[in-house]
């Protein structure tokens, strides 16, 4: 037997609703019935009943819960044990996190609905980012926030101890490719909308900004901890940014079949403490 149909049944069990079901489980409503349809024509009896607008097992349904549920519990654990827990994590808070055990770490795609696919289809276990999603199957945790700043060479010809707004739109500037809720970095982080810079130079690595910005006279920008850990050793000087942006805010993304899984519940919390002794 197809040991997804049995996942699907547990689902449509806990949630006594196909709809939400489906949510959970990111399939459709018709796959979700197919999936039941198949099951019944295995154990030869009716799973479900109508119940007013929604649906109430049989009592096939909860013998059937009873018996498989706990193994199934088992399998998921053995599962999560046997891999290590696969991580979207932005490139500007990786050097906070790099050295959790039992976690792989690969940079956020530069995509947003590519970021939440790969999730959807469980090619990751866990976004760090600053994005947010209000998909119901999916829990959002915000663990960290800080302010972004601008960077420029030390001895840049132009820019002194400080950056004023004129010195700013004077210069030009590296900009990330990365595109969240649709803008880029600078009006994601604004409420209100903010004048073009000229950009010299699009990049999809914001170390590879950094370095860029240690070698040239164009202005970077990155957030604090990690200008703070870079800048002395390219050479770089960090100043305030000279408009008003909102501070980043970090969330951990994860799909909800997770929320009580051990494993995953463990290094949540290994990462919201790292987080919180580095927190400003």
């Amino acid at each position: 037997m197809d040991l997804n149909l049995l996942t699907t049944f547990l689902t449509v069990y806990r949630c006594r609703s196909i709809t939400q079901a489906s949510e959970q489980l990111e399939l459709t409503q018709p796959a979700v019935s197919a999936a039941l349809k198949r099951l019944e024509a295995v154990v030869g009896k009716a799973l479900f009943v109508r119940e007013g607008r929604g649906i109430a097992p049989t009592g096939a349904a909860v013998g059937l819960a009873n018996k498989i549920e706990s193994p199934l519990s088992v399998l998921e654990t053995i599962e999560a044990q046997d891999d290590a827990l696969k991580v979207h994590c932005s490139e500007t808070v990786l050097h906070l996190l790099k050295d959790i055990p039992g976690m792989e770490f690969s940079d956020a795609p530069l995509d947003e609905e590519e970021v939440f696919d790969d999730l959807t289809s469980q090619k990751v276990d866990l976004i760090i980012d600053v994005l947010h999603s209000k998909r119901h199957s999916f829990v959002v945790e915000e663990v960290f926030t800080e302010e972004p700043v601008c960077l420029a060479r030390v001895d840049h010809p132009r820019i002194g101890e400080t950056l004023t707004f004129e010195d700013y739109y004077k210069e030009q500037h590296i900009a990330l490719k990365i595109r969240r809720s649709e803008m880029s970095t600078i009006d994601f982080l604004s409420d209100k909308p903010v004048a073009p810079r000229s950009v010299k130079v699009e990049t999809s690595s914001i170390s590879g900004m950094l370095m860029l910005a240690s070698d040239s006279d164009y202005l970077a920008s990155a957030n604090r901890s990690l200008a703070e850990r870079v800048a002395p050793m390219l050479g770089l000087r960090i100043f305030p940014y000279p408009i008003p942006l909102n501070r980043l805010h970090y969330r951990m993304i994860y799909h909800r079949r997770y929320l009580h899984d051990e494993n995953h519940k463990q290094k949540r919390e290994q990462i919201k403490a790292i987080f919180k002794q580095h927190q400003k």
